[in-house]
């Protein structure tokens, strides 16, 4: 079984959780093809696997004429009315504007280029990770190309469901892989119930657990670190008014900004409106490895966001031992407890974020207990294997039932099924 992954922009150091799951998934003996929707930037290629997995990704944006050419003449000449219905699907959505359905012209054309792709390496499978614009060529793709067709779902593409077509998504998926229970209970309020069956949740995961972090020297400013892009949806601005808080309260830290994005440049403004400049390091976008050591260096990690699924940094964290600080948002409480392995506060709320980080500051031996438990919490529940066994469980079932059509109709995995069949 072939399975080929599609991500909006593969490989990018955003993106390590995807590579995780495709190793894993490799490790078991299943064959994995990438295609990436954009090609990857030279800083999105920052240590030797990520510039080796880059060069067997096939990219979509920028085109090749020549090669799209061929794909535009293979698909009139062998599957014509595949294509009048692919274009259907993607041009005549009521209720969409002028602007939209252009977009969806431009998906059906990178989609003509991939299923082309698809049936070159004979495919069997096309899964997407995130339901974002990355899948709005998925579906079309896989729809050319009659291969089935499954998505994960994280947590961003579901604040705009409509904007992403989400239930047409879902309608025409084999399975969809949610991060958290949050996730799927988001995709059950925008789908039919006969839809609901479809919907599973398969964890992120960590290959190993990390090195303990060691504290800051007494008497030297704590490290508050937080790893994430410089988006809106993360709440920087929230978290640079709390650690003004803090030095209000007495407390003065240094914080870490790890990352990169549109809002680098607000985030810098504000930075020098709080007179914060000595005491907060922006570092860019880093490596695994560096992000490692910048985890050694921390007290405490946060994220101060708006929005997430299930967060990796903070998985990331609490592999590390550390006390992590986060909002209570989307799935984020399906892996932090409250004063248990990390400490949860309201989104927006700086008081209560400056609250959450001083205590966890003040009282070492609090953010020692809550570390340990953090540790056990990774090991139980966020490793990648059970999650690679999980998909594999997926795609095979999805083959199983394939193979033995038409004698029985193919049935939907029920929600929470587990099943792993031998490879054939």
């Amino acid at each position: 079984m072939k399975i080929a992954y599609l991500t909006s922009c593969y490989p990018a150091v955003s993106h390590t959780f995807i590579a995780r799951e495709i190793e894993a998934l490799r490790e078991r003996g299943l064959q994995i093809s990438t295609f990436s929707v954009r090609r990857p930037a030279e800083h999105d290629m920052i240590d030797k696997n990520a510039r080796e997995e880059a060069r067997i990704t096939k990219w979509l944006v920028p085109p090749s004429i020549g090669a799209l050419a061929v794909a535009m003449a293979w698909s009139i000449i062998t599957r014509p009315i595949r294509l009048c219905r692919a274009f259907a699907s993607a041009t005549l959505k009521r209720n969409e504007t002028l602007k939209q359905r252009l977009l969806w012209s431009c998906y059906l054309i990178e989609a003509v280029l991939l299923a082309y792709w698809l049936g070159n390496e004979q495919c069997d499978h096309l899964h997407c990770h995130f339901g974002n614009s990355g899948a709005n060529t998925g579906m079309l793709a896989a729809m050319l190309a009659d291969i089935p067709f499954s998505m994960t779902c994280h947590g961003s593409e579901l604040n705009e469901v409509e904007h992403f077509r989400l239930p047409d998504k879902v309608a025409s998926a084999s399975f969809v892989a949610c991060v958290s229970h949050y996730g799927r209970a988001q995709l059950m309020l925008a789908c039919p119930p006969e839809q609901w069956s479809k919907l599973h949740v398969v964890r992120c995961g960590l290959k190993s657990i990390g090195h303990r972090a060691a504290h800051s020297p007494a008497g030297e400013k704590p490290n508050v670190l937080c790893v994430g892009r410089l988006s809106k949806e993360k709440g920087h601005l929230i978290l640079l008014d709390a650690i003004a808080e803090l030095r209000k309260r007495g407390l003065k830290t240094k914080l870490t900004l790890v990352g990169d994005g549109p809002m680098r440049e607000t985030i810098k403004s504000r930075i020098q409106t709080l007179g914060l400049n000595s005491d907060v390091t922006l570092t860019g976008a880093l490596d695994p490895e560096s992000v490692a050591s910048q985890y050694a260096q921390a007290d405490v990690v946060v994220l101060a966001s708006f929005s997430e699924g299930v967060p990796v940094v903070l998985m990331e964290a609490m592999a590390h031992g550390l006390p992590v600080v986060a909002t209570r948002v989307g799935g984020v409480p399906e892996l932090v407890e409250h004063a248990s392995n990390g400490v949860l506060v309201a989104p927006g709320n700086i008081e209560e974020l400056a609250a959450g980080l001083e205590r966890v500051l003040s009282d070492r031996a609090f953010a020692s207990t809550i570390g340990d438990e953090a540790i056990k919490t990774i090991c139980n529940r966020f490793l990648i294997g059970p999650s690679a066994e999980q998909l594999i469980g997926l795609f095979r079932h999805l083959r199983a039932n394939q193979e033995q059509a038409p004698q029985r109709e193919s049935q939907p995995l029920r929600s929470n099924e587990f099943v792993c069949l031998e490879e054939s």
